[in-house]
């Protein structure tokens, strides 16, 4: 499809559906991610793909759940990192063993995320999507499986918590020393290529990080460069 076109056509699927207010139930989500996925975020690939048949009625679910104009932000919000997520963990249990996302054939174009009728791609919901709604802490509650990405909760993203979630999100991702690293003698910091890769989502990167940075903040002086995102599975054994 047109780039043009896609943008227009994802763009009305994010703003201008119409249509009646939708119940929103997290529940079968929660137990699935509470089934596989540990208290720090590893996914238990070899269960996942056990479990597909349930993985994909969730997935088929989030399909027909179509944010309209009727939505709040919380709940638009809440809605594409759930199906960011859940969708990258259909994509796995679809191509599982591997030792990276990468081994897929561009897995970030593959257009298999049926949207009002319409197949997107993880990318399209990364960045035109999410990129669309304008919070930048969103792209720190999507994981892609890989051992650089932020951490998968184990709970599913709502309405009613989802502030108080997506700032535990970006905390945690910043404090993570495997993922940053923030010098306590010089003035430097290495980050993750996500702060890059979303550069312009950050009026004030240092601010940003400032925010929820533990310890010594960073200026606009501070020299920043920026590591390797390792693709590798984020796995550990069970």
């Amino acid at each position: 499809m047109n780039l043009r076109r896609k943008l227009t056509s994802l763009l009305i699927i994010l703003i201008c559906c119409l249509g009646h207010s939708q119940s929103i139930d997290n529940s079968e989500l929660k137990v699935f991610l509470k089934k596989h996925v540990s208290n720090e975020g590893f996914i238990n690939y070899e269960k996942l793909v056990r479990n597909k048949e349930s993985l994909s009625e969730i997935v088929l679910g989030l399909s027909k759940l179509t944010p309209n104009t009727t939505w709040s932000k919380p709940e638009t919000k809440a809605y594409w990192i759930n199906v960011y997520n859940f969708n990258m963990l259909k994509l796995v249990s679809d191509y599982y063993p591997f030792k990276s996302i990468k081994y897929i054939q561009a897995p970030f174009n593959i257009e298999f995320i049926n949207i009002n009728g319409q197949k997107v791609s993880l990318d399209d919901v990364e960045n035109i999507i999410i990129e669309e709604i304008g919070d930048p802490r969103m792209y720190f509650a999507l994981n892609n499986t890989s051992i650089s990405a932020p951490a998968l909760s184990r709970e599913p993203y709502t309405a009613e918590t989802l502030d108080t979630q997506l700032e535990f999100a970006v905390k945690n991702f910043i404090n993570d020393s495997s993922k940053n690293y923030f010098s306590k003698t010089t003035n430097e910091a290495i980050l993750s290529p996500l702060f890059k890769w979303h550069a312009s989502h950050f009026e004030d990167l240092s601010a940003f990080i400032n925010k929820y940075l533990e310890g010594k903040q960073i200026t606009n002086q501070t020299k920043i460069t920026y590591s390797s995102f390792d693709w590798t599975l984020s796995k550990e054994s069970y």
